[in-house]
């Protein structure tokens, strides 16, 4: 059976006559008046095809004019068919083809949703993005507009908001009335839910009977409605509600930002706007040349307010309104009281959320939309904190209840405990924390048998970058002491993290662990063939090329000498003394990917720990 990246491929192959041929089929469809199933599978693989290349697709006059008929006049075609058409049209923005422009008189309502995603893509990065936030804004506050409308405005809101001339026209008023409704929406959300409709022939007319929402573990809710309430069938104000939390990180920091005189930073192209979290090799690696990319590491001083949006906002954290005028005027001190407002809906919602959770903890894989919640919710907490320091009193006690008792379950997924390990460390100033134990526990225990984890080795790895000068500052050691640790992500995944790890190497060489640090990296591609066995090993697998190895691996008599590469912790000792017995032992595994790809990228390392080891501090030279 093909897989998705076969298919992938498949689609970028199909160019020339081939694709002008499915694009006259597509138009022949679309002037047809029965637009039916076929019309919508042919345009989902339109899309597929316009989407899954970095080029642009060049389409006939005609069949973008068709399209564009199809989104602005309902007449054209069923709902499905209108937003496959809108979804083709944005993946082609910018375009002179298209001639979605504003949202001028005479315009329908229900059009909106449709024409939106377009304007949006074809709007981004033109000088017309502050007008449009305009219209956003009427559409979220004013009354009388339908609730569909208002999820995609504020779905565009979200994407847009960091551009750094989105908000420009924004008044304190404009500020004070979405912070205002954005609070109502957390708050007045109902906590009752109708039944998903019914096609049975038996089933009651009339008025939907109501029930409660339940709570994760089955009980029912008798507190505010969360995204992690669930019922039946889900009403306009659910999903605002939940829709809402989704834009509070964003908004509050490019908000606090503007209110302090910090520009936000230029957005991406609307559909980059997401960063993505998923590892993914850098395939330029192997044509760059080993002093442009030593280069790179040769710029160690972390550029925090690039790379962290919590590391641009000034401490302590001035009070001032939007403007940047401190004098407290009448409508400045209404825009701080629908602030204080909206800070309190939000602080509510999280704990809420949390309590939540701590009545069935996200433990496995099913339970992703819970593991989700609670992570944005102390993303959510951090960056509030961050901003109203008087928060902490009330958030910093249940997040520390939280990781105190999480933080010995192997169960737990990894993520939620590094998020955790954020929030406390962040604050820890202000609590007299001491933030040393979950340090060790996160980059000790936990990393070494999660360093496989794709999404957890780069959330630690990202962690390590934005706070590395911070860490180093605080004298935590975590650099000196958990580098065989770190390592082991480099070793599982080398061309992925060369370039994190070139500016994070220097961090982990001291006076104590210099020769240990070099001898390491000497052994990279014999940890990346020790990390593979032992996957092997714990997957039970049977492929007989590497039976010798992991016999070798799962022998007694070897176990202090992988026992050393394994080690979660420096100190042990700078090498072993039989390294000819364990290349010879490691000789099936030599031509694996991942141990090439380690072998590749040592000399690259070795460098830069020449260049961090000769710019220590009593090296004898400057």
């Amino acid at each position: 059976m093909a897989t998705k990246g076969d298919l992938y491929q498949q689609a970028r192959s199909v160019d020339g006559k081939d694709f002008d041929d499915w694009v006259q089929l597509v138009q022949n469809t679309l002037q047809l008046n029965d637009r039916g199933q076929q019309c919508l599978t042919l345009l989902r693989q339109l899309c597929v095809f316009v989407s899954v290349t970095k080029y642009s697709r060049n389409l006939a006059p005609t069949l973008y004019a068709l399209l564009q008929n199809v989104v602005l006049e309902p007449e054209q075609g069923p709902p499905r068919i209108r937003l496959m058409a809108s979804c083709i049209l944005r993946e082609l923005c910018p375009s002179d083809n298209i001639a979605v422009k504003d949202f001028n008189p005479p315009v329908e309502e229900s059009n909106i949703p449709y024409m939106l995603p377009v304007l949006l893509a074809q709007t981004n990065g033109r000088g017309r993005i502050s007008q449009l936030a305009l219209e956003i804004f009427r559409w979220l506050t004013e009354t009388g507009y339908e609730e569909e409308l208002c999820l995609v405005a504020l779905s565009s809101l979200y994407a847009i908001c960091s551009h750094k001339r989105a908000l420009e026209k924004f008044s304190e008023d404009h500020f004070r009335a979405l912070n205002l409704q954005m609070m109502g929406w957390l708050k007045q959300a109902n906590c009752s839910s109708a039944q998903m409709p019914s096609s049975s022939i038996f089933s009651a007319g009339g008025k939907k009977q109501m029930f409660p929402v339940k709570e994760i573990d089955g009980s029912v809710s008798q507190n505010l409605f969360t995204l992690l309430s669930i019922g039946g069938y889900y009403s306009s104000d659910q999903l605002l509600n939940i829709h809402v939390f989704s834009f509070l990180r964003r908004w509050t920091l490019v908000t606090h930002m503007m209110r302090v005189g910090v520009a936000p930073s230029p957005a991406p192209d609307y559909k980059d706007m997401e960063r993505s979290v998923s590892c993914q090799s850098r395939d330029g690696f192997r044509s760059t040349s080993v002093t442009s990319a030593f280069n790179v590491a040769g710029s160690l001083r972390l550029q925090s307010s690039l790379s962290n949006p919590l590391s641009s906002i000034p401490n302590p954290l001035p009070a001032t309104p939007l403007g940047g005028t401190t004098q407290q005027t009448p409508m400045a001190s209404l825009v701080g009281r629908a602030r204080q407002q909206l800070r309190e809906a939000v602080v509510q919602y999280c704990l809420r959320v949390l309590d939540q959770c701590e009545r069935k903890p996200p433990k496995t894989a099913e339970d992703d939309l819970a593991l989700a919640c609670l992570y944005e919710s102390i993303a959510i907490l951090d960056v509030q904190c961050t901003v109203h320091r008087g928060l902490l009193s009330a958030v910093f006690p249940t997040c520390k209840k939280m990781y105190t008792r999480w933080a010995q379950d192997s169960a737990v997924i990894p993520n939620l405990l590094l998020v955790m390990v954020k929030f406390l460390v962040r604050h820890s100033d202000s609590e007299v924390f001491d933030m040393q134990a979950p340090l060790e526990n996160i980059f000790g225990r936990v990393l070494g048998s999660q360093f496989a984890n794709f999404s957890f080795a780069f959330d630690t790895v990202d962690y390590l970058l934005e706070n590395q000068e911070a860490l180093c500052r605080h004298s935590t050691a975590i650099f000196t002491r958990f580098f065989p640790n770190f390592l082991k992500i480099l070793a599982w995944a080398p061309v992925t993290y060369v370039t994190e790890f070139l500016q994070l190497l220097p961090s982990f060489i001291s006076t104590s662990t210099a020769l240990e640090v070099l001898h390491s990296l000497l052994d990279l591609p014999c940890l990346a063939a020790i990390l593979q066995i032992q996957q092997l090993c714990q997957d039970g697998s049977t492929k007989p090329v590497y039976a010798c190895c992991m016999a070798a691996f799962q022998d007694t008599s070897n176990k202090l000498l992988f026992r050393h590469y394994l080690r979660l912790e420096s100190g042990r000792g700078d090498t072993i003394d039989r390294l000819g017995l364990l290349h010879q032992l490691l000789g099936d595994l030599s031509q694996h990917p991942r141990v090439n790809g380690a072998a590749e990228i040592t000399p690259l390392l070795l460098r830069c720990w020449v260049w961090g080891r000769v710019k220590m501090p009593g090296s004898g030279e400057e």
